[in-house]
């Protein structure tokens, strides 16, 4: 594993103690989406101080640190994504965030624009590729209606068409793109220069000079005192330098990181559940709007036999919460069912199955656990994920 992993535990109402294994890199980037969203600890903690200081001055204060806060949260990410840490998780967050910067173009924010502006320079170059061109269509046209809004201060609009230009230079800075261009008088000058005659050479022969070169009594007439005479001889001319001669690497073989293999084996079961609950929680924080993300991070996990994992431990996070992730589990498994195709009739029986084996235990700490479970399974046979049969085989069994 390139990133270390922590245990976390999680006291419920019931007193009961849950613990699971979560890698550093899913903490980081789940703390980046609460920090953009403001609702990481800090934030709220200094929203809370800000409503109750009368002070002005203190409250423009704590606005700027917000503000500094979210803009260097977005950097951040960015950066992130441009050094590949979980480059298809980082890259959803991305479209998400500046989805959410662009939900109101009639009545834009200040800090929405700064943000967009601030995410755009730092990965925009990394987020325009092929696969990916329909979403920056849609972005960039939504920030061209932006920017001829007639009531978004001018600033703003500066900042709009500043990020137009931007993508219309391949996401290259002005100062990569102007190069000085050089003058027709300095082209002039270059072409004379080349043109003069050159000096003619010395010869070998001796040349006798006064000592006092251009002394004071060569601009009149008159005599100059006598001089030494010194002899000088021209030495041979000296060859420049060749450059040394350029060889040729031979091609070096790239070695394949296995740890990018993603072919599931006995020993990344334990991965595989720890991604699938961490997948099932980003989407409870999301809602309804995480449901392509949490289909994508599904087919990213290339394990359609080990996809029942997903009815269960979604089934078994959502007994855990409130009736809000109840419905949201049930949205989720009916979706990934009937309209993305993701999840089988099998994946529900297996999934039942490993429930049914462990619900007694489950129901010490939850007793209402069979009860919220026969509603849902009701929920999965009115869409047809599951049969009558495996209905009635789940309520021997329980």
């Amino acid at each position: 594993e390139r990133c270390p992993t922590f245990r976390l535990e999680k006291k419920m109402d019931t007193g009961k103690k849950i613990s699971r294994v979560v890698e550093f890199k899913t903490i980081l980037l789940t703390l980046c989406h609460k920090e953009f969203q403001g609702v990481s600890p800090q934030v709220t903690k200094l929203k809370k101080r800000m409503e109750t200081t009368n002070d002005t001055v203190i409250k423009e204060l704590m606005i700027d640190k917000l503000k500094e806060r979210r803009q260097g949260t977005v950097r951040f990410m960015g950066e992130l994504f441009k050094v590949r840490l979980e480059r298809a998780k980082v890259e959803r967050i991305l479209h998400m965030c500046i989805q959410n910067l662009l939900r109101d173009i009639r009545n834009p924010d200040e800090e929405d624009i700064v943000c967009l502006e601030v995410l755009l320079e730092t990965a925009g170059k990394q987020l325009d590729v092929h696969k990916a061109k329909n979403y920056m269509n849609q972005y960039f046209m939504r920030i061209s209606k932006m920017q001829k809004n007639p009531g978004l201060p001018l600033r703003l609009s500066f900042k709009c068409q500043d990020l137009i230009d931007l993508r219309k230079r391949k996401w290259s800075s002005r100062r990569e793109t102007t190069v000085a261009k050089p003058s027709q008088e300095s082209r002039n000058a270059n072409n004379n220069r080349s043109v003069a005659p050159s000096r003619p050479e010395a010869t070998l022969e001796q040349i006798t000079i006064p000592k006092r070169v251009g002394n004071r009594y060569s601009s009149l007439n008159v005599a100059s005192p006598a001089t030494s005479s010194v002899q000088l001889v021209r030495k041979p001319p000296q060859r420049a330098p060749q450059p040394a001669p350029i060889l040729k690497k031979s091609p070096r073989t790239v070695k394949k990181d296995v740890t990018f293999n993603l072919k599931p084996d006995s020993k990344s079961l334990e991965k595989i559940e720890r991604d699938v609950v961490a997948l099932v929680e980003e989407y409870y924080g999301c809602g309804k709007e995480g449901l392509k993300e949490a289909a994508l991070c599904i087919q990213d996990i290339k394990s359609p036999a080990h996809h029942w994992m997903v009815v269960k431990h979604a089934i078994l996070l959502s007994l855990e919460k409130r009736e809000r992730e109840r419905k949201l589990t049930i949205e989720l498994l009916v979706w990934l069912f009937k309209f993305k195709k993701v999840l089988t009739t099998a994946d529900f029986q297996k999934g039942l199955r490993a429930i049914s084996e462990d619900l007694d235990d489950i129901k010490m700490d939850i007793p209402y656990a069979g009860k919220f479970v026969d509603s849902m399974c009701q929920r999965f046979l009115k869409y047809k994920c599951i049969d009558q049969a495996t209905l009635n085989l789940f309520k021997s069994q329980k």
